[in-house]
């Protein structure tokens, strides 16, 4: 990695080791199986970047710029995504283990989410309106004054979420699914 601009070029573990990259900018990149665990990437901006099998648990994400960003088979437990940049931040997961991440006060329309992991996630305040959660295991995930309208949450699993403190008008859940909506109630479905 020779400069603080990076277009259109892929880096592997051995790019990343033991390398500075807060404040760097990358466009275009793809990230291959680099662990980034603990990384500080504070300030750096990825914009049209593919992150594939990496482990970015517990990066320092403060002021970090994710525009377009695809994330496929990573590792991404306990990040804050509420410290990064609002502007233009835009993200994909496939595949992924989020557990513990937090997503509170995050706008993310239309953010698609397939066979994820995203256990104990926080979406309080969130705005998640048209997300897709495809298979996702939601498993103690917090939704809080979380914006769910018109998302798709027919495969996702696990999840409880109450319709007096969110958003949900034209959310779509699976029959199985919409007991998760009744969780909060104390209600015995048998």
């Amino acid at each position: 990695m020779d400069g603080s601009y990076n277009e259109d070029r892929t880096f592997t573990q051995a790019d990343v080791k033991d390398v500075p990259l807060t404040g760097k900018v990358f466009e275009a990149c793809t990230f291959d199986r680099c662990d980034l665990s603990g990384k500080d990437l504070r300030k750096c901006k990825f914009i049209g970047c593919t992150f594939t099998g990496c482990d970015l648990s517990m990066a320092k994400l403060g002021g970090v710029s994710l525009q377009q960003v695809v994330l496929k088979e990573c590792k991404l437990l306990g990040i804050d995504f509420s410290v990064c940049s609002e502007m233009l931040f835009s993200v994909e997961f496939e595949q992924c283990v989020l557990d513990h991440s937090v997503f509170a006060e995050r706008k993310m329309p239309k953010t698609l989410a397939v066979r994820c992991s995203m256990k104990g996630v926080d979406f309080s305040g969130a705005d998640l309106r048209e997300a897709r959660f495809g298979q996702c295991d939601l498993l103690d995930a917090v939704f809080d004054r979380t914006d769910l309208r018109q998302a798709d949450l027919t495969s996702a699993f696990n999840f409880t979420i109450d319709p007096t403190t969110n958003r949900m008008r034209g959310a779509r859940f699976s029959v199985e699914g919409a007991l998760g909506l009744l969780g909060g109630f104390g209600v015995v479905v048998e």
